[in-house]
């Protein structure tokens, strides 16, 4: 009995081992002897289209600006010898967008004729690298998706080189020098005529901007037809300390009429402040608090300060120190007095000077206070 349950046994396990082997058999062997089939891929019968773009699927465009809408057409044949049914897929993103000659969505192209697809790209506000496709479903089983992009590089309407995100940096610059000049290119990758219509500084008494046409091998540098050439120059009396400026230029450009520079750096001169802060991140309401800063007038010249901007409610005032005449050291005595609201002081204390090479002091103000609780 053992035996026949043992022989009953074996005759499964062949059966199931036989049933997977015959799964996993490659599709153009034979069917084994004994007429055992197993799954194949449908065999198309009949007249079978062959779809052809042509041309490249890519459309390469070198730049273009942003907001702009790029368009292209592409002719599609079928070679084949039947109907070819073509069917927009859906789009990556609703700045792509393609339809056939008569708007809509699906096509039937009959053999040996052609078909014409529409497609539009939005640049919006992309900036750098593009790279937008739109995908079409069709009933070619060698062709049964195909592909249209375009790719190139974006920029804005009005671009500005090499700081795009309209951050001039000075750095630190000293006021014992006259000049200190930045140069910026302005140009269009849309509009090669672009004109630059008016400069205008926050600061025109110490902050001058002109503008010249770019050479010919500026222009070749940066790939482009045409451009101008923005000359910022920021004049020695800059007040000490960090400085933020604006210049707005001013274009004929319908998609960009205005741009703002801002320009940052810190003014250096013959009056130092140590620390170049006040901070005080905790401070309590109650008590109030009390932070001295060292000015240094290099050459130990007899200086004259006047405090003329603070915080409200602050108390500020300049300490000659011991024997100024040979150290050039001042105090600058700062006194939050106790009652002063909560919250997060972020302001200036400005110093204004006698001295002929700095009339203007300023110090940034970085303060938290906290209640009495």
């Amino acid at each position: 009995m053992k035996r026949w349950i043992l022989l009953a046994g074996l005759v499964v396990a062949i059966t199931a081992a036989a049933t997977i082997v015959l799964q996993y058999m490659p599709e153009d062997e034979p069917p084994p002897r004994g007429g055992v089939n197993y799954p194949a891929p449908p065999v198309a019968k009949g007249p079978q289209p062959n779809a052809e773009v042509v041309g490249d699927p890519i459309y390469k465009f070198d730049m273009a600006a942003q907001h702009t809408k790029l368009e292209k057409d592409w002719v599609i044949k079928n070679n084949g010898e039947g109907d070819l049914e073509i069917k927009i897929g859906p789009p990556a993103c609703s700045c792509t967008v393609a339809r056939f000659e008569e708007g809509k969505d699906s096509k039937t192209i009959k053999p040996k004729e052609s078909a014409t697809i529409h497609l539009s790209f939005e640049t919006r506000d992309y900036q750098g690298r593009y790279h937008k496709a739109a995908t079409l479903l069709t009933n070619d089983a060698r062709h049964q998706t195909i592909e249209f992009s375009a790719e190139g590089t974006i920029r804005p309407a009005v671009t500005v080189y090499p700081y795009e995100n309209l951050t001039v940096p000075f750095q630190e610059i000293s006021n014992d020098e006259p000049d200190h000049k930045l140069g910026v290119a302005v140009y269009s990758p849309d509009k090669p005529d672009l004109k630059i219509t008016k400069l205008e500084s926050s600061r025109p008494d110490l902050i001058l901007a002109t503008q010249e046409p770019m050479t010919e091998e500026d222009c070749k540098a940066l790939k482009i037809k045409s451009g101008t050439r923005v000359h910022l120059d920021v004049k020695a009396g800059m007040p000490l300390g960090s400085f933020r400026e604006e210049v707005a230029i001013a274009t004929d450009h319908p998609r960009q009429p205005e741009i703002r520079l801002t320009l940052v750096g810190k003014v250096v001169g013959p009056i130092s402040v140590n620390p170049e802060r006040l901070r005080l991140p905790d401070v309590s309401s109650s008590q109030g608090a009390e932070k001295k800063l060292r000015l240094l007038v290099r050459g130990k010249r007899p200086t004259r300060f006047e405090v003329i901007g603070k915080p409200d409610r602050f108390l500020v005032e300049v300490v000659p120190g011991v024997d100024v005449a040979k150290t050039g050291l001042y105090e600058l005595v700062i006194t939050i007095p106790p009652g002063i609201p909560p919250g997060e002081i972020e302001d200036l204390i400005v110093l204004k000077t006698d001295h002929p090479q700095a009339g203007e002091v300023k110090i940034p103000v970085n303060v938290y206070v906290r209640d009495k609780g």
